[in-house]
């Protein structure tokens, strides 16, 4: 018995290869955020430092 190949259309494969870039973009970006945490924690922590010393200065600013 012979097996009959698989045949989709032009739009079902332009959706398959979209969903497979999707998929590539999503797993990047994860890995780029989990090599700036390894990478560069001191930046994470000095942007957030400065943040909060911002934050501080308009409240001293209201006062």
């Amino acid at each position: 018995m012979k097996s009959q190949p698989d045949f989709h259309t032009r739009g079902e494969i332009d959706q398959m290869v979209e969903g497979i870039y999707r998929a590539l973009e999503t797993t990047e970006e994860r890995l780029d955020m989990r090599c700036d945490d390894i990478y560069f924690p001191m930046d994470l922590s000095i942007s957030a430092l400065t943040s909060k010393i911002e934050a501080i200065q308009r409240e001293l600013v209201d006062i």
